[in-house]
């Protein structure tokens, strides 16, 4: 009892590891944004441009330094008065200093907008990257369900062929057919056998692809399911195209995210500029000293009381005028500006590709839902065909032959629907995603 309750328990174990490999379209396309390497350069991205959003912000507060030193003079050497000795000496300094920015031509603040307007445009770049990985995990799962699909279609096939196979026989039997048609009917067996090997090949080969898109190592056991809304033709109801293009030049990621990039130039352009007006900075330290000689003609100070006594206070405004620097500024603006005109065509050329892709996808679309209706039509007339054929052929008015040619329409109207069918569900689900 002990040991069927056991094989009992790792059999269910078992059961339960194989049903976390049966994926809906929402897992797929969840395990991908957290564990495709794109979404993952994209996070890093975004992280780097985080950082340097804080640093600009934080360009605003007063830098503090400390610092220490030691050192040798020989002939003349200072003193703690400012007067020169004619001694071996050393000298330990020890000091404190603050800088903070007053005014910077607004530098400061140009570069923060610059590096706002940077970080939302990773931002979009991100989301940028999701949409492409979703419609692309969406079309390789789609294949795998139309596989799937395909592979029920070769098995009703071969039982319709192994069913067929035994009429023959049974009219060959009371010699209403010829032997010809027996041995017909088993290359048809063997030929529909055939076929389902190669769906569940094409099958195996689909849900490879969709692991590898994933990125999911062991792909033993690895399936999907079949969503209940690819069953059924949806009804194609779309804005115009200018409608659609109009809603996706705002709405899309990748086009937001240029148009932020076009924006954070501007603040780009004006920060360069920033360096032809005066800095103005804010001053303040602190430090102490510690003289010591080495021959006897002076006495030295305890240490203690020398940095009581030799301590300085500083502190003060200092005002930076640039008069010539090279001509660095002019050309720093002249290059930022062609940044500008670089992003602008940038941008036009994105809302070309974007156009064209509507259009493509829009036609795609349409060519789909009338190609998707012809095939329904197709295969409703090759399955009353069928139904004749079958008739006739078992009331000996029709051949083996003309039977499975029959057959073999129906089974071909049934896959070039299938085909339309989810080439149709496909280009619908691209066409709102630009319409999101």
């Amino acid at each position: 009892m002990k040991r069927y309750i056991i094989i009992v328990i790792l059999a269910f174990s078992f059961s339960a590891k194989a049903q976390q490999k049966v994926w809906t379209l929402e897992q797929c396309i969840g395990y991908a944004m957290e564990h495709n390497v794109m979404v993952l350069q994209s996070q890093m991205s975004q992280q780097t441009a985080e950082y340097q959003h804080k640093m600009a912000r934080h360009a605003w507060l007063p830098s503090l330094n400390a610092n220490a030193s030691e050192g040798f003079g020989f002939g003349m050497s200072p003193s703690a008065n400012g007067i020169y000795v004619p001694n071996n000496s050393s000298s330990t300094s020890f000091g404190i200093s603050m800088d903070m920015p007053v005014f910077s031509g607004l530098n400061i603040y140009n570069r923060q907008k610059s590096s706002d307007l940077n970080l939302q445009a990773s931002e979009k770049d991100l989301e940028s990257v999701k949409f492409d990985i979703e419609l692309a995990i969406m079309g390789y799962y789609m294949q795998v369900v139309y596989n799937k699909e395909l592979k029920t279609i070769a098995e009703k096939q071969l039982a319709l062929t192994q069913e067929q196979h035994a009429k023959t026989q049974e009219l060959f039997a009371v010699g209403m057919v010829a032997e010809s048609d027996v041995y017909e009917s088993t290359a048809q067996v063997a030929t529909a056998k055939s076929s389902l090997i190669q769906a569940d090949n094409t099958l195996m080969l689909s849900l490879l692809d969709l692991a590898q898109a994933l990125d999911i190592d062991d792909v033993a056991g690895f399936d999907v399911v079949s969503p209940e809304s690819f069953t059924e033709k949806q009804a194609l109801v779309l804005p115009s195209q200018d409608d659609t293009y109009n809603h996706a030049l705002v709405s899309i990621p990748r086009m937001q995210a240029e148009n932020l990039r076009l924006e954070k130039t501007y603040y780009d352009l004006k920060s360069v500029k920033s360096a032809w007006y005066p800095q103005l900075s804010l001053y303040a330290g602190f430090s102490d000293n510690y003289y010591r000689y080495f021959n006897g003609s002076i006495t030295n100070e305890p240490f203690g009381e020398q940095l009581k006594n030799n301590g300085r206070t500083s502190v003060g405004l200092q005002l930076n005028i640039p008069i010539f620097n090279r001509m660095q500024t002019k050309y720093n603006v002249e290059t930022a500006k062609i940044s500008i005109k670089n992003q602008e065509l940038a941008i036009d050329n994105e809302e070309l590709k974007l156009k064209k892709e509507i259009q493509q996808a829009y036609y795609n679309a349409l060519a789909a839902e009338q190609k998707y209706d012809a095939s329904r039509e197709s295969h409703n007339a090759a399955e009353m065909a069928y139904r004749f054929s079958n008739e006739s052929y078992t009331a000996g008015k029709a051949t083996l032959l003309e039977l499975n040619e029959s057959k073999n329409r129906l089974f071909k109207s049934e896959s070039e629907m299938l085909q339309a069918k989810y080439e149709y569900l496909y280009r619908v689900k691209v066409l709102e995603k630009y319409n999101e």
